[in-house]
């Protein structure tokens, strides 16, 4: 797994240090890297960032509302895999 630092982020996606700041604020992303990398965020927190990036800058929508986005988009995900799996299942069952 892929690790960045707060200075990679900000290259990366070519924010302000500022706006990762207020992301993590209002816990859109954090550091959730595991001990042997302190301080740095996942390839999750990365996309995370990207998009909270384009909903605010593109689509003028406020850290809440990206931060509810967010949190559905990964249910919507998680709901996705639950119904491959039982496709998959059913699948190979018929």
């Amino acid at each position: 797994m892929i690790f960045y630092s707060r200075m990679q982020i900000v290259q990366i996606l070519g924010i302000e240090d500022a706006f990762l700041v207020q992301l993590e604020g209002e816990e859109i992303v954090y550091c959730d890297a595991p001990e042997e990398h302190p301080g740095e965020f996942s390839e999750q927190m990365l996309e995370r960032a990207r998009v909270a990036d384009n909903l605010v800058h593109e689509l003028e929508i406020n850290l809440p509302g990206v931060s509810v986005i967010l949190r559905m988009r990964e249910e919507v995900a998680t709901l996705r895999h639950h119904v491959e799996k039982l496709a998959s299942e059913l699948r190979r069952r018929g």
